[in-house]
Parts: C-alpha cells; structure tokens; sequence
C-alpha cells in the first residue's frame, strides 16, 4: 500500500485524473508480479529432488501419462472432498454478496451500482 501511494501521489501533482492515475499505478504490481514469476521460472527447481526434466532422463521419476494422472486424480476421495468443500464456500460467497448488496441498498440508499 505504501508504495501503491508513493507512485500515485505525483501522478496527481501531473495533473491526471483520478480515474486515469489509478489505472496507471495499478501497472506497478503488475509489472512487479510478472517479473517475479518469471525470475522463479527460471531460477528455482521444479521439486525438491530437482527438476522433472533431468529426474525422467535419470530414471529418478517415471514417465506418467496425462490420462493416468487425470484418472488418479479423479478417483482420489480428497480430491472430491475438497471439491465438496469449495463449492459449498463459493455459494456462500454469492450469497453473501447479494445480501450485502441488498444491505447497502437499504440501508444507506445507495443505488444498485454503487452498492
């Protein structure tokens, strides 16, 4: 927040709107976030054994086939149980969302916009 405000602040002195500031400070971790993942990309592991690449070429890890992983995957209890879990927060979310909406509305008078 700190440096979001220390980049935003001589945006106004320029005379820029701001509507037009906040989209373009908004670049800022944009730029930050893309450089980031780039540099892990390139400079970390793959795991903690090293990278999948050089593992399969060793022998260390097996080849597993896209199917066989998906098939796994699907038929693991944990992965449905998560599922189950995620979908239930993600409805509760929207649900929690309108009811605020409607909240805001009422209470404060503000237009369905802007609530």
């Amino acid at each position: 927040q700190i440096v979001m405000g220390t980049a935003l602040f001589p945006l106004f002195k320029t005379g820029m709107s701001p509507e037009r500031a906040w989209r373009t400070v908004c670049l800022v971790p944009a730029c930050v976030g893309f450089c980031l993942g780039f540099t892990i990309m390139r400079i970390s592991d793959d795991a903690p054994k090293g990278n999948y690449a050089e593992m399969k070429k060793n022998g260390n890890m097996a080849e597993v086939s896209a199917a066989a992983s998906f098939r796994s995957g699907a038929t693991n209890l944990n992965t449905w149980i998560l599922f189950i879990q995620y979908a239930c927060c993600f409805g509760v979310e929207l649900t929690m969302n309108n009811a605020a909406a409607s909240y805001f509305k009422s209470k404060f008078e503000l237009s369905t916009e802007s609530a």
